[in-house]
């Protein structure tokens, strides 16, 4: 699935025309700078995220996750949010999103034909399936026309539910990409203008950014999940709560509580049941997804243990051994040369088991030994790699460069002097709500690119570490609940058809109020105490 940003690819090299007609930078400076290791960076992790998605690893995952947790509506609604959770942290939130729409609309078809037959059996009215379409082709969606609007209050129990649950996907997949460095191109962003703007500060790496992002993101999913099992499945809720009271009761008080299975029981292990069947049609794991998934652990544990806080991880190894050739001691591996090297293995390592049909491995009765296509292949990095988001990515780091040369970043900054010897947090919590509103008309990484060269100077003219403010406002960037507009996730939810604007904006209010406090929460607890800074909240003396 190919990512699509709100900008198009012309805006994005816009910089490059205007910067040296007016004057700003010339032309090989402005081009200079559309490529960096940032950008390598994220075309390794787009390398990967096009290998699992063309084996089928990300949905033997979900439905993996989905059998374990599909038990009752709101552990469904938790599992499909997991799972957008769990994959966006290395895929992109849109592909993951139109990974899920096909597999919950099936669930839900199960749902409902489950439930119809149990009402036929008992005689009983139960639950309301109502009308609800749940075909995951986005095309056939947009082709079916609504038929007026329904009121709140005559909406079937079924569809209510099935609101929430869709709005479980997007939510996840938005809430997933802060969790790593490459989740989501606005951490990207800003990582690229700290580097500018500070160059002798704290190296903010991948294993830094998920020791304090990944509880945030935590937290975030956490009350995600809440928000729309209260609003959506609260009924689910409260009998999942009494029924965890009941098993601890009967623990110290034997049979006092019936144990006998209900009709909604019954229901939800007849889908857990068709979950499991469609896991099992996977058949077993096939070679290239055991290599991708070993893969994939062993980029994370490169990534984390690069340079990780208060130890000398393998890049530092790696420099103390260029020491004599360089004269100086300076970490020659990033993240980036991990991500390019993995992307190397995947065009290298073959789909099939090469060693079927040979001495070292028995071939399946009557399979003889073939050469196979690779793990990834040039014609699908073509097809698949969102250029466009590289190119926007360019188009940042040139209006970056643009804004410090002509000393517009700085008048920007000067000009929330208004701000200055108020309480840090306060500081946090306005550009926090600032950007998580500028993100609901405007892509993410419009918005990080914009506000990244203005938060720098801006740290300087309050006295604020940068640290503090721009991470702030880098992770709010990802907070886009409200507006079918705002990401591609909620646009393509937005194509099942009972989903209304009223519905994402009245749930997307609560979640992104909510969201702001847990961000502004974080930042300004257990982030400061990882990256060193709690007692140099101020402006330090890096600069």
């Amino acid at each position: 699935m190919v990512y699509r940003s709100n900008a198009t690819d012309d805006h994005s090299l816009m910089p490059a025309v205007l910067f040296p007609f007016a004057g700003v930078l010339d032309t090989k400076q402005v081009s200079a700078v559309y490529w960096n290791y940032i950008s390598m960076l994220m075309l390794g992790t787009f390398l990967m995220a096009e290998s699992v998605e063309s084996c089928g690893l990300h949905r033997r995952i979900a439905l993996a996750i989905l059998s374990l947790l599909g038990r009752s509506e709101a552990l469904l609604m938790l599992g499909s949010m997991l799972v957008a959770w769990k994959l966006s942290m290395f895929m992109s939130n849109t592909a993951t999103t139109a990974m899920m729409l096909p597999i919950i609309g099936a669930i839900i078809d199960s749902l409902r034909s489950i439930q119809r037959d149990i009402e036929r059996k008992n005689g009983s009215s139960g639950m309301d399936m109502g009308t609800v379409t749940t075909n995951g082709s986005v095309a056939d969606n947009l082709a079916e026309e609504e038929e007026g609007a329904v009121e709140e209050a005559d909406l079937p129990q079924f569809t209510w539910f099935c609101k929430g649950l869709m709005l479980s996907i997007p939510y996840g997949a938005s809430i997933g990409g802060i969790a790593t460095l490459t989740g989501t191109p606005p951490n990207l962003v800003f990582k690229s203008n700290f580097e500018k703007f500070f160059p002798n500060g704290p190296s903010v790496d991948f294993g830094k950014w998920m020791a304090f992002c990944y509880p945030i993101s935590l937290l975030l999913v956490i009350t995600g999940w809440h928000v729309l099992v209260i609003m959506y499945a609260r009924r689910s809720y409260v009998d999942m709560i009494l029924s965890i009271g009941k098993r601890f009761v009967n623990i110290f008080l034997p049979g006092r509580f019936s144990t006998a299975e209900s009709d909604d029981q019954k229901k939800w292990r007849l889908v857990n049941n068709e979950i499991k069947k469609k896991y099992r049609a996977l058949g077993p794991l096939r070679f290239p997804e055991i290599v991708l998934f070993c893969l994939v652990i062993g980029l994370v544990i490169l990534w984390l243990f690069r340079d990780p806080a208060g130890l000398d991880g393998w890049s530092i190894a790696h420099a103390k051994n260029m020491v004599e050739q360089h004269g100086k001691l300076h970490p020659y591996l990033k993240d980036a040369w991990i991500a390019i090297v993995v992307g190397i293995l995947l065009f290298n390592i073959p789909k099939e088991n090469p060693f079927e049909g040979t001495f070292l491995w028995k071939a399946p009765p009557g399979k003889k030994f073939k050469r196979s296509e690779k793990l990834l292949t040039m014609e699908t990095v073509m097809k698949k790699t969102p250029w466009d988001v590289l190119i926007l990515l360019g188009g940042g780091y040139a209006i970056a460069e643009g804004c410090e040369s002509s000393g517009l970043s700085q008048w920007l900054g000067d000009s929330f002097g208004f701000l200055e010897g108020q309480n840090n947090v306060l500081i946090a919590l306005v550009i926090s709500i600032m950007v998580a509103c500028l993100t609901e008309v405007a892509s993410n990484t419009a918005s990080t690119t914009l506000l990244m060269p203005v938060l720098a100077p801006m740290s300087k003219t309050l006295g604020v570490n940068p640290l503090f403010l721009m991470i702030s406002g880098t992770i709010s960037a990802s907070l886009a609940f409200c507006l079918p507009s705002a990401t591609a996730p909620n646009a393509l939810v937005f194509t099942f058809k009972e989903i209304r604007v009223i519905d994402m904006l009245r749930t997307g209010l609560i979640m992104n109020v909510l969201s702001v406090l847990v961000v502004v929460m974080g930042v300004s607890t257990w982030t400061l105490s990882i990256l060193g800074i709690e007692n140099n909240v101020y402006y330090p003396s890096w600069e």
